[in-house]
This record gives structure tokens, sequence and C-alpha cells, in this order.
């Protein structure tokens, strides 16, 4: 049987920014699937226009979408380019967005530059007043106050809730007091087990509260102390295979991002 009548071409043209004014906006999200495990995925934008074609072995309409099984060959055109696709399965979802979700999103993206604000002068060797630091941390409380709305609602706002947003939700808890990181850690861990958070922020927190709590951390991602030197890490002639497996640089490298050094633990001479 000739491939064309083998297979099932579809192609979707989403347009979330043209629906009428009385229903709500559209997320449209693309994951790809090999060997049943998600390989890759986009989020785009409330509204943004994307569209689909695809050809699989199967295809088949679910309640918001499409999914494609089978040999899958896509291409994906949004944001004026076009990305091929291909794996064992690919699902495209349509979600309705809310009001009261896009203003979260919205809040979200509004925290980034306050946020930044005043610490970012730490970064050209500005020793910022206490006055200054006031400023900031009373920015940081009013931003950890609607963070924890948003959560109390949605729940942690990953990447698939809040888009590129979701890593201001995460330096702003990184930025919160230790009480308020060790009660979300756990929604944050949550949200990385479903691919919908980055490693690398976990493994970041993670340190945080155990350094807070006077525990040794395990990725080596704080620094501390005039000159800057590296808090106790467990376990720490392994600490470049925990970074490597959460997508964080080696130590070495990440050393020199703070114009510093790092020296590996060396293995205890043989009696």
């Amino acid at each position: 049987m000739p491939f064309a009548f083998r297979t099932a071409l579809a192609t979707l043209l989403l347009a979330g920014a043209a629906v009428h004014a009385a229903e709500p906006l559209t997320q449209v999200s693309i994951t790809v699937y090999s060997g049943g495990k998600e390989v890759a995925g986009w989020v785009y934008p409330a509204g943004e226009r994307v569209g689909l074609s695809a050809i699989a072995n199967n295809t088949g309409k679910t309640a918001n979408g499409v999914h494609y099984t089978g040999n899958v060959m896509g291409q994906v055109e949004a944001y004026g380019g076009r990305t091929i696709v291909y794996g064992d399965e690919l699902v495209l979802t349509r979600e309705p967005v809310t009001a009261e979700r896009m203003e979260a999103v919205h809040d979200l993206e509004a925290m980034a530059e306050p946020d930044q604000k005043y610490r970012a002068r730490t970064m050209d060797g500005h020793e910022l007043t206490k006055e200054e630091w006031k400023l900031q941390t009373d920015i940081d409380v009013a931003n950890m106050k609607r963070l924890a709305q948003i959560i109390d609602t949605f729940g942690w706002p990953g990447v698939r809730f809040a888009g590129r947003a979701s890593q201001t939700a995460f330096l702003v808890l990184q930025h919160a007091d230790t009480d308020t990181q060790r009660k979300y850690l756990p929604l944050l861990r949550e949200a990385v087990k479903r691919n919908d958070a980055l490693g690398g922020h976990l493994a970041m927190l993670e340190d945080r509260v155990r350094v807070a709590d006077g525990k040794p951390q395990l990725y080596g991602t704080q620094l501390g102390g005039t000159p800057l030197r590296f808090d106790p890490i467990e376990d720490e002639a392994h600490v470049d295979e925990r970074r490597a497996a959460v997508g964080l640089p080696p130590m070495a490298e990440y050393a020199r991002m703070f114009g510093t050094s790092y020296a590996p633990p060396t293995a205890p001479a043989r009696p």
C-alpha cells in the first residue's frame, strides 16, 4: 500500500489571538515522545498563532487537541519561523486560558525587573547600602506575597503555566526567607519530576535551604564570605556528577562566573 494511504496527514492552524471577544484565549503546547518518554516540548504564549502540519501512522483527536502516533514527522510554524519535530508520538494541546490566569502570568512577568532593581548593581561591584537593601527586601516581600497567592490558586507556576515567567517565579522564591523557601521546595521538586521546571533551579534552592539549615550543600551552588568561597559540599568528590545530572556546568566553570576558582578535593593518600 502506498505510503500516502498508510499514513494520516493533518494540518492545524490555531489562532488564539483571533478568537471572538466573548471567548477566552487559548494556549497551545506541543509535546514530543520517544520510547514512551517526553523528549521535547514547546509552550506558546496565550493567543500566539501556531500552525502545525504532521504525518504519522495514526492520528486521533483528544478532548482539547490532537495525538499523533507512529513515525511522526511534523512542522510547527510560530514566531515567524518553522521547527521540524519528529518522534514516536506528538501531542498538541489547546487549553483555554482564563482572565485570572492571564493576570497571574502578567503579574509574574512584571516581577522580573523589580526583583533585580537593586541587587543587579552588585554584579558591577557596587556595594548596596542598608537603605538600598531595605528597599530591595520590601520589593521581595511584596513579590513573594503575590507569588504565594498565585501558588495557592494554581499550584507552582511552571513552564506550562507561565512560560518564561516561570523563571521569575523561581527567582522570587530564591530571594524569599528560608521558611518560605522550605515551604514551597516540595512543589518545585514535583514540578521538576513532571518536566515543568529546571533541575538547575531546584538544585540551587535545595542548596540554599540546606546551607541555611547548617547542612552541607549538594550541588555547590552557594558561595559566601570575603573573598568568596564555596560553602561545604557533601560528597564533594561526586559533585560534578550531580551537577551534570541537573544541567549545571562543572564546578571549575561555575567558579569562574564569580571571579574565583575551584580546586576539587584530593583523594586521601593510600597507606
